[in-house]
């Protein structure tokens, strides 16, 4: 037998109880935690753009029991071998983030902006040269040091955690024991719900990369857009520091060419997809 269980305590869980606003956000980003999780060992690799299929759903199918008292706490359980290893994957994806946010804000980080200035200065003086797609899917960036699961895994766990770390909630905590074929413990408070944000929610960009792209749609206002890999047909996100770097992508979408360029892989909590994730555009090439 596996169980899940979620315990909410102090100003927030009055009298054993707990609003539908809190229950409800924090059982569908425990859901999408455990489908990730899921996800990543059915296809051996967790990719961005994967979905749930209706018949995987037995595979992770957690049932709900009835709330305890005090504070307010939540169990679920299964029977399902598949859903232990689940329940396993997210421990230990979870536990990495822990153990990581108890040094959060030793190092110090820098800006998006900060790290694009020092990518191109790098490339305009010939100090580093930007990778092939392909050499960088054959040997990835060095800051990619965790699993892309972990990344998505984590990032559902933190939506929960925002709901201690609000204002409103006062005084609270929150409690996540996940118990596989081993049993672990995750106790926050504010304090450490903000830690774990600050680790799992650092932004970085890894080594440029050359791509060659069509661009499927530009944002001036959000100075973002939408192409297509050529190699492999995969749609990702473009991020434009400034209209400046914005304008020189507006040809290519006007004349629908293919734009090569030099990018940015986004890398999130020490990961990134190198197939469908996010790009910081940084010239064209």
């Amino acid at each position: 037998m596996s169980l899940v269980q979620i315990h909410f305590a102090g100003d927030i869980a009055t009298n054993h109880q707990v609003s539908l606003r809190t229950l409800a956000k924090s059982l569908g980003h425990l859901q999408n935690s455990m489908d990730r999780a899921f996800l990543e060992i059915h296809y051996g690799k967790l990719y961005k753009y994967a979905k749930m299929k209706h018949e995987f759903y037995p595979e992770v199918e957690l049932l709900v029991q009835q709330p305890q008292e005090g504070g307010y706490i939540l169990d679920f359980l299964a029977t399902n071998k598949l859903t232990q290893s689940v329940i396993d994957r997210v421990s230990g994806a979870v536990k990495g983030a822990v153990e990581s946010s108890k040094n959060a804000g030793l190092d110090k980080s820098i800006s998006i902006e900060e790290s694009l200035n020092n990518r191109i200065t790098q490339i305009e003086n010939g100090i580093i040269t930007p990778k092939d797609f392909q050499q960088m899917i054959d040997n990835p960036d060095d800051a990619v040091i965790r699993k892309y699961g972990d990344r998505a895994i984590v990032r559902e766990v933190d939506q929960i955690l925002s709901i201690i770390r609000a204002e409103y909630a006062g005084d609270s905590t929150f409690e996540l024991l996940l118990q596989g074929t081993e049993s672990s413990n995750f106790d926050f408070n504010r304090e450490s719900a903000k830690r774990f944000h600050a680790v799992v929610a650092k932004r970085d960009l890894g080594f440029p990369v050359l791509y060659t792209a069509s661009i499927s749609s530009l944002d001036r206002h959000n100075l973002n857009g939408k192409i297509v890999n050529k190699a492999t047909s995969k749609v990702s996100n473009i991020h434009f520091l400034n209209e400046e770097f914005l304008q020189l992508a507006v040809p290519f979408f006007d004349k629908k060419q293919e734009m090569t360029f030099i990018g940015s892989p986004m890398i999130e909590y020490g990961a990134f997809d190198p197939m469908a994730g996010d790009i910081y555009f940084v010239n064209l090439a």
